[in-house]
């Protein structure tokens, strides 16, 4: 198994400069060799080679560091990669799956691959041209199997993305749920688990935009400008920070605790057509919780099945199966005409969901189950708000 873990690097000033050089190096690597190989491919497609590979450009790439000389002063398996890189991009548009590489800016991800030569030195991880070490803290311990390190930079803070690989075979969790995701509370379970959103967003938006008017009144290009972007980028880290914190508690909760997980494929696009709820669906994240989701249960060996977007979870009654059509947005209590269930909205569409996910693997429907303390436990323990319905 493989598994991610993400550290923050705290470098001192020559590593900083060094860490600049290796991300700008790579980033040049790799949009020289893009425009290479878009020539290459302009002057040669009616020949039997219409383009090049990983391996020419590797082969270029050493009389190019004969001609540019700075570029010895990055790690060479590094540059390298980055034309691994871009080989992957161009393999990955050839077969449909993304648009045509293109060029990196500053503006962008910043961050190079390390694929070997690295090892953990205390508190310090030591890469090539880092031999004295670039001092981390985590109460993480670096395991000693790494595969390859991916430095990343985030505004003004360097992060080690460690990938190892580990025999641990965690618990499978044993309850199956189904899960509804809203805005008026982020997840509602099946069981009667409840968590309410976190809207980071709306949390910082003042901050934001006092900052964001700040940086209006700056002239464009002057040093204090740039002073106020950084300002400004800051706020947008926090955000995702704590929308990346409170995901991981909600999600390794769930994974944890539950075998079987059932979630609905949301049309998010089509949800923020509506002006009402817009920044409210954008600020929840739930892309990104649901990857988490996925590969949490993936360690446990559980499973996450997917409903279809178009099944009536919402609009069915989870006791008699009627639809009613006429269920408004607002209506947070769901009221059925036909065999009198009166329950709520959230809680009957998670139960839905869970129903139409069994049916569609082929598994039984289980009886309603409340809610486990020891979930709602743990959510709470990390400061979210958690209630039962």
């Amino acid at each position: 198994m493989i598994k991610t873990l993400k550290v923050r690097l705290y470098p001192n000033n020559q590593q900083k400069i060094l860490l600049e050089k290796h991300l700008g190096s790579c980033r040049f690597v790799y949009n020289h060799f893009l425009d290479i190989r878009n020539k290459y491919y302009a002057e040669h497609k009616s020949d039997k080679k219409k383009g090049l590979n990983a391996f020419d450009t590797m082969k270029m790439l050493t009389q190019l560091k004969k001609k540019t000389t700075w570029l010895n002063e990055i790690n060479s398996q590094s540059l390298q990669h980055s034309l691994v890189e871009l080989d992957k991009a161009f393999k990955s548009f050839f077969r449909k799956n993304t648009d045509y590489p293109n060029f990196r800016s500053k503006k962008g991800n910043q961050y190079f691959i390390v694929p070997s030569g690295f090892k953990d030195k205390g508190s310090k991880l030591v890469i090539p041209k880092f031999m004295e070490g670039i001092e981390y803290r985590d109460e993480s311990v670096i395991p000693d199997k790494i595969k390859q390190i991916v430095v990343t930079k985030d505004v003004d803070r360097y992060y080690a993305s460690v990938q190892f690989e580990t025999k641990e075979n965690p618990e499978r969790g044993k309850g199956t749920i189904g899960i509804d995701m809203g805005v008026k509370a982020f997840i509602t379970a099946s069981d009667g688990l409840q968590v309410e959103p976190l809207n980071a967003l709306r949390k910082k938006e003042k901050s934001l935009k006092r900052q964001q008017k700040k940086l209006s009144r700056k002239t464009k290009g002057s040093e204090n400008r740039m002073k106020q972007v950084v300002r400004v980028k800051r706020i947008y880290q926090h955000i995702r920070d704590m929308r990346t914190d409170f995901n991981h508690k909600v999600s390794t909760a769930i994974a944890k605790h539950y075998g079987t997980v059932v979630i609905e494929d949301l049309n998010v696009q089509g949800m923020q057509r509506n002006y009402h709820i817009a920044k409210s669906i954008t600020d929840q994240g739930w892309y990104q919780f649901r990857t988490m989701l996925k590969y949490k249960l993936q360690w446990r060996n559980g499973e996450l099945i997917e409903i279809g977007r178009f099944d009536p979870s919402s609009k069915m009654c989870s006791r008699c199966g009627s639809i009613k059509h006429d269920l408004k947005l607002s209506d947070r209590t769901y009221h059925c005409n036909t065999c009198g269930l009166v329950i709520d909205r959230d809680l009957n569409a998670a139960i839905n969901i869970r129903n139409i996910g069994l049916i569609k693997v082929g598994k039984g429907i289980p009886e309603f189950t409340p809610v486990e303390s020891a979930t709602a436990a743990e959510l709470s323990k990390g400061g979210l708000r958690v209630a039962t319905l």
